[in-house]
This record gives C-alpha cells, structure tokens and sequence, in this order.
C-alpha cells in the first residue's frame, strides 16, 4: 500500500509540474494581424508574391485575349504543369506572379506583349495543426495563406471548459530557434483581438488543459487496469444466472410447443 501510495503522489506531483508550466513566450506584437497585414499592403499583392506554390496545389492561369491558352492547372507530383506552347513548366517553389513573369518570357516567342495573371485557387500542399490535449487528439488543416488562429480554431470546433484558454501555445517552427506565442482564446471571446493573429505554414496550435482536467486524466489512466477486473468479474459473475434464464425459457418453450 505505501509503494502505491508513493506512485500516486509521483504522478499527481508531476501533473502539477506539467500543469504549471509556463513556457518562454514570445512577443505577440511581432506576429502579424490582419489588420496590420492590409495596412501594409493588399492582402492579395502580398499573397501572390510571397505564396510558394507546391504540390498538389490547382492554379488557374489566365492570358488575356487568348483563351486558349487560359485554364486551370494541378501541380503533379514531378513538381510540373503542362502549358500549351511551352509543355512541361517546373513550377514548384515558385510564387503565382514569379511564374506569371516565366510564362510571359516564354510566351514572348509565339505571341508580341503578352501578359499573364496566375492565381493559386486550391492551396493543398499547406498545412496547419491542431493539438487538444482534452480531446486527445489532433489534426491538420489545408493552410489558405490567410488565416488567423479564430479562423483556425472555429474550423476545429471551439473549446471544452477543459481547456486552458488563457494559455493557448502557437509554436512557430523558427531555424534559429523556435516561437512560442500565447494566444489568450479567453480575451477573443471577449472582443480583445490582440492575440487573433495570422498564421503561416506549418504553424502549430496547442490547447492545453486546465489542472484539475489533467489530475482527471492521471486517475482515469491509474484506475483503467481495476475498472477493467471489475467489469470482467461482474461479467462472469452475471454468465451463471444467465445460463440459469436461457435454460429456464428453452424449457418453457419447449413445455408450450407439447
């Protein structure tokens, strides 16, 4: 009983180390909000000329005065597209309006000033995550190039009352060194939209749960082996009188059929 005793307070003192950690939150005014992105510039100036296109990505390519060489195009696996004039096109990595200039310089043997506008209308080969630590579980989502952490957890459905919405983690995949923002999802739902910032590819959302959720889950996983002997034992402890009751209403049926 003691070396039980003693495992349930390890585990109990380290889902409160867990609990209250805190990690080393990066500045939240260096992240880009949507407001802030369309003061700058127009959202698809700089879309179109940041977005690198990838596979399987759909595009759609229009030449003005020329509709036959307009249409919409998938990314193949090979990272090509096939145009018509030009045939294979490496276009992975590229972004819409470096490839628009490609297409015009090639373009130019065949048809004097040509221009042509690519817009990327199925942004596939991006993702974004989700992890919710009261739902055990998580999933990815097809990053547009414009969402922000509300577009991105309204699509996950919202938040249980398990969760630690004031410590919301967006991890940031940084070479140098990785970022941590703390998205404060209680403040969205108020109206304060300091933290409702945008997203990039590969970003990564972490819900945490409050620590009473996790002391529930400690216990659950501690009393999982003992809740399944119980059930086993009461299940063999029914078979005996269910034997009972089916041989009981065989002979029934069989004194009714005499």
């Amino acid at each position: 009983m003691v070396g039980k005793a003693h495992v349930w307070m390890a585990g109990l003192l380290a889902v409160v180390v867990s609990g209250c950690y805190t990690p080393d939150w990066a500045n939240i005014d260096q992240a880009m909000s949507r407001h802030k992105l369309r003061a700058l510039e127009k959202r698809f100036e700089q879309f179109n000329g940041t977005y690198q296109i990838g596979i399987p990505d759909a595009l759609s390519i229009n030449v003005p005065d020329h509709p036959d060489l307009s249409g919409t195009y998938e990314v193949r696996p090979d990272g090509n597209i096939t145009f018509t004039l030009l045939g294979d096109l490496y276009v992975e990595g590229l972004t819409p309006m470096q490839l628009s200039e490609l297409l015009a310089r090639r373009l130019e043997r065949f048809i004097k000033k040509v221009e042509v506008y690519t817009t990327v209308t199925g942004t596939y080969s991006k993702q974004i995550y989700v992890f919710d630590r009261t739902r055990q579980s998580g999933h990815s989502l097809t990053f547009s190039g414009d969402m922000s952490t509300l577009d991105v957890l309204a699509a996950h459905g919202g938040w249980s009352r398990q969760v630690r919405s004031a410590k919301i983690r967006l991890v940031r995949d940084n070479p140098e060194k990785p970022e941590i923002y703390r998205i404060r999802g209680d403040r969205l739902v108020r109206g304060d939209m300091t933290s409702n910032v945008l997203l990039k590819e590969n970003d990564m959302l972490y819900l945490p749960a409050h620590l009473g959720a996790e002391i529930t889950y400690v216990i659950d996983a501690f009393t999982a082996p003992f809740r399944s002997i119980v059930q086993g034992a009461t299940e063999v402890g029914e078979s005996p009188y269910a034997i009972q009751r089916g041989r009981y209403e065989h002979e029934e049926r069989k004194d009714y059929d005499d």
